[in-house]
């Protein structure tokens, strides 16, 4: 008798403990989710603005990948949002200790906020998404830069947009797919600029529930990665990489989209006839150029190296983002340009140069 009710009693006490690990198991793995269709009508934090750029060189903080505003999955399928934040060049230069940290927070009825604790990765700059329940969530990553020393004092937070995850039962397959990057020009020569930019990729309908993979048809120019990262390579190799976007449908049919990134220095060699003009533009992001000039935060200066010779000669300050030389001649077949831009924030500035740019002549008829 004893001896049954030992056993009867720790089988008891297993039932008991299989049971609370079970029950502590399926708790883990579960999430909460509205009702799709659900609103949203509560935001946690104000998104922090698109970064301010300037030929690639970041004046001020923000994302240069945001994590996808609206994705759609089938329920067990995985689903990882991913981020990509940066800060201003003036920020890096003031903070060379800091390094990123990463929150994320999480909705579940389009109200109320909460952080991911860690033990479900709401410290990973990628984040894995829990599709286990039909539904529809929400999140925001917050990247903090601060270092152990100043700690929570100097801490700077740069807010993501808002990312809904709808997680459905049925599959929807894409039809359509258009790429497009953030820049179409990234920079070979390692001097400042940032060289690298994102591939995107917009499926038809939104609803689609799939994965998009990157490719890119000369590596040697530039490579891509798994979150439509585009690099260029460090090796001065100049030209016009193609980017290919693919959307795989759950059924394993697929739907194809491309761009163009073109790779180089900073201006291109120009070739003209004898008796004409060259003109050398800088290439990249130079749509903020003049205010900057206006503001007394830039300034272009340009240089150029006479056919055979090293020495630079110093043509002068330019408020645009082109050089124009005088009517050329064959002897100036072979002289190369190149522009030094200073950018000033307060008492720092921050100086980068292009590539020499060759100039070809040739006889005129």
């Amino acid at each position: 008798m004893q001896v049954g009710t030992k056993l009867k009693r720790a089988g008891f006490v297993t039932f008991v403990a299989v049971s609370m690990l079970g029950t502590f198991s399926i708790q883990s793995l579960n999430v909460n989710a509205a009702a799709l269709g659900t609103p949203l009508t509560n935001s946690l934090y104000t998104p922090t603005p698109a970064p301010d750029k300037f030929l690639n060189i970041w004046n001020s903080n923000g994302y240069a990948l945001q994590p996808e505003s609206n994705t759609y999955t089938v329920v067990g399928n995985p689903v990882t949002l991913n981020t990509d934040a940066g800060r201003s060049v003036w920020s890096v230069m003031g903070g060379l200790l800091d390094s990123p940290h990463y929150r994320w927070y999480k909705s579940d009825d389009g109200v109320n906020w909460s952080a991911v604790p860690d033990w479900q990765n709401g410290h990973r700059k990628h984040f894995g998404v829990p599709t286990n329940q039909v539904g529809k969530t929400w999140y925001q990553m917050d990247t903090q830069y601060y270092n152990y020393l100043t700690g929570w004092a100097l801490k700077t937070h740069i807010y993501s947009d808002v990312a809904e995850v709808n997680i459905v039962n049925t599959p929807t397959n894409a039809n359509g797919l258009s790429v497009t990057s953030d820049s179409d020009y990234i920079y070979n020569n390692g001097n400042g600029q940032n060289n690298t930019t994102f591939a995107h990729a917009t499926v038809n309908p939104v609803s689609s529930t799939g994965k998009v993979t990157w490719s890119v048809d000369n590596t040697n120019l530039a490579t891509v990665d798994s979150t439509g990262k585009v690099t260029a390579n460090n090796n001065n190799l100049s030209g016009v990489v193609k980017v290919t976007g693919t959307f795989h449908n759950m059924d394993s049919s697929f739907v194809v989209g491309t761009t163009y990134v073109e790779v180089g220095g900073g201006i291109a060699d120009q070739t003209v006839q004898s008796g004409q003009s060259a003109t050398f533009n800088l290439k990249g992001d130079t749509s903020t150029l003049t205010g900057l000039i206006n503001q007394n935060r830039a300034k272009v200066q340009w240089y150029k190296k006479a056919p055979g010779t090293i020495k630079e000669e110093y043509l002068g300050q330019y408020y645009n983002d082109s050089y124009t030389t005088n009517v050329t001649s064959v002897a100036d077949n072979g002289a190369q340009y190149r522009a030094k831009i200073t950018l000033r924030q307060g008492y720092s500035d921050k100086t980068i140069y292009t590539n020499w740019s060759t100039l070809h002549v040739e006889y005129s008829n």
